[in-house]
């Protein structure tokens, strides 16, 4: 979506202020389903098509997305979207399943809005930096515009933008402007969305396969912007989901382990070990932190900050 032609003028003096906005308005947006749901544990929906777009916030608990050979293990504070013509599976944790709210929509610029908001192709979640209570309210009031009317049909497409503009809002509040001229940074961009979202599961070599260059290349300008290689990424990444599990639930070591991708506790255990200087089961008994922590988020200089 061109903004380059847009203008806007702000006047302000002492008894009036005013912004004239000479814009005629390509959106085409149009909703067409939204609600709040609390799964039942392991409640799945699919695999089905969708003909629009449907966009998750995750207010709550956990649950895994399969789509288009691709799977994300998701929780709280994540958005998940699903595009037409995806075949998707989605289903709720066992144990701590997800509640999560949703708007639906379509029209003839839903695509660069969703690449806007953090969705190119071949990425369908991501980590929302917003107060998820933000995008429950804004659902809420959805839900009141029940009765056939012109006011009501209007409320619904500015709620429905508003909703979209948070989730492009919140990947900005996190990350500088992408140059569009530097690949490379698009390259990483796309690497770290996929560890984030699939760190239990992925494999390097296959995060270099999907963006379509080679496993050396992907690493050299990884750690050119993180200052880690992805392999140490991801370690530290899994690693850092691992703390949170052992602080804040009671599952046993085995299953944070097999949560992360470990399927052998003792490979995790001496991991853990080397990383942190002490087993799982000390460390949850300390509940401090003792070594370094996963790379959270991007600075504006463009690289990883390590907290």
């Amino acid at each position: 979506m061109d903004r380059n032609n847009q203008e806007f003028t702000y006047y302000k003096a002492k008894h009036v202020t005013c912004l004239k906005y000479r814009h005629e308005s390509t959106l085409g947006l149009y909703p067409t389903f939204c609600g709040v749901e609390q799964c039942k544990p392991g409640f799945s929906v699919g695999p089905r098509v969708r003909d629009n777009y449907h966009l998750h916030v995750i207010l709550s608990g956990k649950g895994t997305l399969c789509v288009s050979g691709r799977t994300y293990h998701l929780h709280s504070n994540q958005a998940f979207l699903l595009k037409p013509a995806e075949t998707v599976f989605y289903q709720a944790d066992q144990k701590d399943p997800w509640r999560y709210c949703w708007v639906s929509f379509n029209g003839a610029s839903a695509k660069d809005c969703m690449r806007a908001a953090g969705f190119p192709d071949g990425v369908n979640a991501r980590d929302c930096y917003m107060d998820t209570n933000e995008f429950l309210m804004l659902t809420w009031k959805l839900l009141e515009c029940r009765d056939n009317t012109l006011q009501n049909e209007l409320r619904c497409l500015s709620l429905t933008t508003e909703f979209i503009a948070l989730m492009i809002e919140s990947g900005d509040r996190v990350a500088p402007p992408r140059r569009q001229d530097d690949s490379s940074d698009i390259y990483v961009d796309h690497a770290l969305d996929v560890i984030r979202c699939q760190y239990a599961n992925v494999k390097i070599r296959d995060i270099a396969k999907h963006i379509g260059i080679n496993r050396s290349y992907l690493t050299n300008i990884f750690k050119k912007r993180t200052g880690l290689s992805p392999q140490e990424y991801l370690l530290r990444y899994r690693l850092n989901i691992a703390c949170r599990l052992l602080l804040t639930t009671n599952y046993p070591i085995q299953e944070v382990a097999r949560q992360i991708g470990y399927e052998n506790p003792m490979t995790f255990s001496k991991m853990f070990k080397s990383a942190y200087g002490v087993s799982p089961k000390v460390y949850r008994s300390q509940g401090v932190l003792q070594g370094p922590a996963a790379p959270q988020h991007t600075t504006d200089t463009g690289r990883e900050e390590l907290t």
